[in-house]
């Protein structure tokens, strides 16, 4: 099943490459054609550098496989690949597809990686691809951004490569949704359990745990064979889950959740599930931006106004969804003034315990839930965005946390699930944990623009080059010859803006 679904990722890459026909055809030579007289000996334009993660024990990703280096090498690119042993993705087998493995990658131009690269790690006049996590002056990454700016560094970013409308074409987004979903079924089976109930889900284990998602798609639909038997217990009452936003995070995490028994309905539909459905499935709503986001004067929301000026809106997802939820799925991004889905005061209130669910049986050795708010998965896995009490990410080591709403204390989950306040998960490298297919997946959507970012010259003046890349390239170029790109200056202004805030606290 899951080789099926990667060939027709490979199919969906190989349609999208049509653009990019002439530097797949050609290779290297179309290559040193653009590049010109800018190529030289000690650093050429068909040399290119994977380096090795530094983000932890988990991180085992790669921007690309062996199997796409391959397809590189036979081009006539040269791939030097970082070694690492924690790769899931042995350098044997990038070996084998011709990389040269070696730890000084200064005979590349372009140099890829996954997550933010250390300054010590940061070579001068060299172009690197990396999800940098500083769109948003994310004070964490500052320093980073500075070191890049001072090395004269070409940075492109993962996170900002769009099509025409806007929309990401490079992302691990769907492993996100997938690994997070699978998280959060075992956490709830655990925050059962503290809460008095075994339920199926305590067949479910964390993703890492599984050779690949298949298997742990496998261990969903058992638990869903024991749901569909009646053999959740009654107390609990009906389940809901709620997923935000239309994206590949969210795709990805209904693709787990429809191994269950499961039926989706409207949102406004959730109160009367919560009153008369029944335990045997679950029930799952995607929540747009339209069903909760109005404008605060006019009531109505307008997808182009929003985009442009959230501080104009309010969300009503805390009254009118959230005391329906039992699991909140969050896959949204949150630009800053954008009204929040749950806020402090918000989370007090649906943890209250007058929204334990009604109508349930319950007695001796069947205790009713405190509340019905259950789990939070924020896959987004932004601190301080649209859930203002998520303020840290968990990790892959520790993923679960209860949230006291009334001391405003997130508690760290290892042995022991009991407690007050609601389960949340908030990884924020999920893909991380199924390493080889997210690798894959990811691989085949970069591909095609590797091509184009092997032109680049990192001392070569941006503007000189920039007509060299398709617009998904070149407006995602955040730095270049010492400065941010006019459509990252923006940057310099948050970041000062957030200083003067800090500053005054």
């Amino acid at each position: 099943m899951w080789a099926v679904h990667l060939t027709q990722v490979a199919r969906g890459a190989a349609v999208q490459s049509q653009h990019h026909r002439p530097f797949l055809q050609h290779g290297v030579s179309t290559l040193r054609m653009l590049c010109g007289a800018s190529c030289n000996s000690s650093t050429d334009c068909s040399v290119l550098a994977i380096r090795r993660e530094d983000g932890g024990q988990w991180e085992r990703r790669a921007p690309l496989s062996p199997y796409h280096v391959k397809k590189l090498v036979r081009k006539g690119v040269k791939v030097l690949v970082q070694p690492s042993n924690r790769r899931a993705y042995p350098m044997q087998e990038y070996e084998k597809a011709g990389a040269v493995i070696r730890e000084d990658l200064s005979e590349a131009c372009l140099i890829m990686g996954v997550k933010q690269v250390p300054i010590s790690g940061l070579l001068p006049e060299k172009t690197y691809a990396f999800f940098s996590h500083t769109i948003k002056a994310q004070e964490a990454n500052m320093a980073m951004l500075d070191a890049i700016l001072d090395r004269n560094i070409r940075l492109i970013d993962y996170e900002r490569m769009e099509n025409a409308r806007g929309k990401r074409v490079v992302a691990f987004g769907k492993f996100a949704g997938v690994s997070g979903m699978i998280n959060i079924l075992h956490g709830m089976g655990l925050r059962f359990l503290a809460l008095g109930h075994h339920t199926p889900f305590m067949h479910v284990a964390q993703s890492h745990n599984y050779r690949n998602s298949e298997m742990a798609r496998q261990a969903v639909r058992d638990c869903g064979y024991e749901i569909a038997l009646g053999l959740m217990p009654q107390s609990i009452g009906p389940l809901t889950f709620v997923f935000t936003g239309s994206g590949n995070v969210s795709q990805g995490a209904q693709e787990i959740f429809n191994e269950l028994p499961h039926e989706y309905i409207h949102p406004k539909d959730l109160k009367e599930v919560c009153e008369t459905g029944d335990t045997s499935r679950c029930y799952a709503t995607v929540l747009s931006r339209h069903h909760h986001l109005m404008n605060k004067d006019t009531g109505v929301f307008s997808a182009e106004e929003y985009d442009t000026h959230p501080e104009r809106y309010i969300s009503t997802f805390a009254q009118e969804y959230a005391p329906y939820v039992s699991c909140l799925v969050n896959g949204i991004y949150w630009p800053p003034g954008a009204p929040r889905l749950l806020t402090f005061s918000d989370l007090q209130h649906l943890l209250s315990p007058d929204m334990a669910p009604k109508n349930v049986k319950e007695g001796p050795g069947m205790p009713r839930l405190p509340h019905r708010l259950v789990a939070v998965c924020d896959i987004s896995a932004d601190p301080g965005g649209s859930l203002e009490f998520m303020t840290e990410c968990t990790s892959i080591d520790v993923p679960f946390v209860l949230y006291d709403a009334e001391h405003h204390i997130l508690r760290p989950r290892t042995s022991s699930f009991a407690g007050d306040g609601v389960l949340v998960c908030s990884i924020d490298n999920f893909p991380a944990q199924l390493p080889r297919e997210a690798t894959d997946y990811f691989g085949n959507l970069l591909l095609p623009y590797v091509w184009q970012m092997l032109q680049s010259r990192a001392e070569v003046p941006f503007e000189e080059q920039e007509s060299l890349f398709p617009p998904t390239i070149s407006r995602a170029v955040i730095a270049s010859n010492g400065r941010l790109t006019p459509r990252f200056e923006y940057i310099a202004k948050l970041r000062a803006q957030k200083q003067k805030e800090q500053a005054k606290a």
